[in-house]
């Protein structure tokens, strides 16, 4: 049948599909994307950030720039109901800069939070150091609550 008839293969497949996620049938094939986050709460087993990381660093390969690095958190999420965020928030008031990470949680795993590195111009920031806040929440509709709160120092390497 594949073989003489492909178009008509095509189409038996469209329909099945179209009947089997239709209204009739009642299977939903569009249920809200991961990227929505709604009620719900979750606990949190562990959460790792190689705080010494967080620096300010030359740029590479002869670029004008100084960069904020930012390091990952890894948080181990033990148990989810509903779909809250985990939400990773690194703040140098100073630098008036917040830099975020996010990711919507449906089911325990290991997750990586990874906010982008900022770049400065050359000679922007001076050699002292800077007073930052690490924070990773899990917030809902419902709920807000910080599972991990540092405080560090940003170092600025030459």
């Amino acid at each position: 049948m594949a073989g003489r008839h492909p178009h008509l293969l095509i189409a038996v497949v469209i329909v099945v599909s179209l009947v089997a996620t239709g209204p009739l049938v009642g299977v939903d094939a569009t249920g809200p994307p991961a990227t929505e986050f709604g009620d719900g709460t979750a606990s949190v087993g562990d959460v790792a950030i190689d705080t010494t990381e967080l620096v300010v660093t030359p740029g590479r390969f002869g670029t004008d720039v100084d960069y904020l690095r930012v390091p990952t958190a890894v948080v181990q999420v033990d148990s989810v109901s509903g779909r809250p965020r985990l939400i990773y928030v690194v703040e140098v008031p100073a630098l008036d800069r917040s830099l975020t990470d996010q990711a919507v949680l449906t089911s325990a795993s290991t997750t990586r939070l990874d906010p982008d590195d900022q770049a400065f111009e050359r000679g922007q920031l001076g050699n002292e150091s800077y007073d930052a806040t690490l924070t990773v929440r899990v917030q809902s509709f419902t709920e807000s609550k910080t599972v991990y709160r540092a405080n560090v120092s940003v170092e600025v390497q030459s």
